[in-house]
């Protein structure tokens, strides 16, 4: 039951061979341990199996067992189902990270609710106010009524800048979703030409499907992982490699083929994402893409056009501060009336035109008139033509007796309930009720969504910390490995040592006994 003379070198040089690698792959994890989207490698080893084909006796077997060691392969260690929960969460917590940071944007160019809005509406109301209740003290004192005058021409340009704010938080915001939108095409492309390399890869090898080209998994997987951000994903892994992505309703990565998604500016204000090769409209259950198109485009409960979302976004708040700015006009309008010159009221009534809508072009002498025709809002509400000529514009005519006209005017801005009408909603109460009510409407929205990011971030680092126990490097297991493959060297040496030496007794002394 003889084995082959050589046999034995051959078992301690795959011995040799194999710890050495082992510690190749030692080597890579401790110097990789920080790399972003590095995954653990492991050496797979395996035992050699006698040959079948030397005989078919059992005994016969015997002399070629023992053959030592090989390597089927460098393994990823890896959680697929911790990888999905992973990504899932991403979706979410991009969703509500999104939301909350329009919500926030939004908090800052018109909130109440904060030190940095001293000078918000209800400032210039706190304002406004005692200044005519000083002059319904004095309704004849052009003092009084040039103070007046310039508490409204303050108010009016309070809801410029508000509104001006909104633009500028809705400017910002959708250049942040073009940005986004490039970024995941390029991500997609990424991802399909590192299918393409990864197939290419596997394609030239004799090796085990399951061991591939280690890094350009982890450059993929690292790029899914950020994808998951954006939008919902799907991800069907292939035997070839390569995986299959889908997002929301769309299949975006299929091979080395990916689609691209494009940004589109609607008519009046809102925002579509759609599929070039299709044109359909990117739908997507989370991520921050639906936070941008759910805030940006969000109306409110009483959507009224198309590609409006019953969310409470931009829209929605650029509706309050609007309805605002109409409401105050039609109240100021309808309250300081017109008399004769016999000091009686007109009949019908008529009302002085205080407030109005400047138009948006100027008039041939470069003047932008001011009418009541037009549609109010916070961006174009101003003092009337009339009123900026003359602030004694607002002043009672004298002839008038026990004039309560003034009085009137801040008892409906200041403690009538009116209705304000936005959107499809109706709310009553006063102009500082209703200020207060969209203030902390936005409050609110905020707390919830910023409360559900901070929920959802601290469910993400908890997945992580748990796809780090299986993937990530752990310095100590590493260097426990290290030391067991330099004892597996050290061992094969020597076992290569004594077989020396067996062979050379072998060879140069057997037979020289008793000469």
């Amino acid at each position: 039951m003889l084995r082959p003379t050589f046999l034995g070198f051959e078992t301690a040089k795959r011995g040799i061979q194999v710890s050495q690698k082992g510690l190749d792959i030692v080597g890579q994890n401790m110097t990789n341990w920080d790399s972003a989207g590095y995954t653990r490698q492991r050496l797979d080893q395996v035992a050699i199996a006698a040959s079948t084909y030397t005989t078919r006796f059992a005994s016969g077997r015997v002399g070629v067992a023992g053959q030592g060691v090989d390597v089927s392969g460098v393994a990823q260690v890896r959680d697929s189902f911790l990888d999905k929960r992973f990504r899932d969460e991403y979706s979410d917590e991009g969703y509500y990270g999104q939301a909350g940071t329009i919500l926030a944007d939004i908090e800052s160019a018109i909130g109440e609710f904060n030190a940095l809005n001293d000078a918000g509406i209800r400032g210039s109301l706190q304002s406004l106010l005692p200044a005519l209740q000083k002059l319904a003290g004095s309704p004849f004192s052009e003092t009084n009524a040039n103070i007046v005058c310039t508490e409204f021409r303050n108010l009016t340009q309070t809801l410029h800048q508000l509104d001006g704010k909104l633009s500028k938080v809705e400017e910002q915001q959708k250049f942040n979703l073009k940005t986004a939108v490039d970024q995941v095409n390029e991500k997609l492309r990424k991802v399909a030409a590192l299918n393409y390399a990864i197939s290419q890869d596997l394609g030239l090898t004799l090796d085990n499907e399951h061991y591939g080209p280690n890094e350009l998994y982890d450059q993929r997987n690292l790029l899914l992982d950020e994808l998951s951000q954006f939008g919902d994903l799907q991800v069907t892994a292939h035997g070839d490699g390569t995986v299959t992505v889908q997002m929301g309703t769309m299949t975006v990565v299929d091979g080395d083929k990916y689609e691209r998604m494009e940004y589109v500016d609607n008519a009046g204000g809102t925002v579509t994402l759609r599929w070039n090769s299709t044109g359909q409209q990117v739908v997507c259950a989370g991520g921050a893409l639906k936070g941008f198109i759910d805030f940006i485009n969000g109306r409110g409960p009483n959507v009224t056009n198309s590609g409006e979302t019953p969310y409470r976004g931009i829209l929605y708040y650029r509706d309050k501060l609007n309805t605002f700015a109409s409401t105050l006009a039609g109240v100021v309008n309808s309250s300081v009336p017109v008399y004769n010159s016999d000091g009686t009221l007109k009949d019908p009534p008529e009302f002085k035109e205080l407030l109005g809508a400047m138009s948006s072009t100027p008039d041939a002498d470069g003047h932008y008139e001011v009418s009541t025709d037009i549609p109010v809002t916070a961006a174009n509400i101003s003092l009337s033509d009339l009123w900026a000529a003359s602030s004694s514009y607002i002043i009672p005519k004298a002839e008038s007796k026990d004039n309560n006209d003034i009085l009137q005017l801040y008892n409906n801005l200041a403690n009538v309930r009116q209705t304000f009408a936005s959107g499809g909603q109706v709310y009553n109460g006063t102009f500082y009720d209703y200020v207060d009510d969209y203030a902390a409407t936005l409050a609110e929205d905020y707390t919830f969504y910023d409360g559900r990011h901070v929920a959802s971030a601290t469910i993400l680092q908890d997945l992580q910390d748990r796809r780090d126990s299986v993937s990530g490097v752990v310095l100590d297991e590493e260097t426990a490995s290290m030391l067991m493959y330099n004892k597996s060297l050290q061992a094969a040496s020597r076992l290569m040592t004594t077989l020396d030496e067996a062979l050379d007794v072998l060879i140069n002394k057997t037979g020289l006994v008793g000469r």
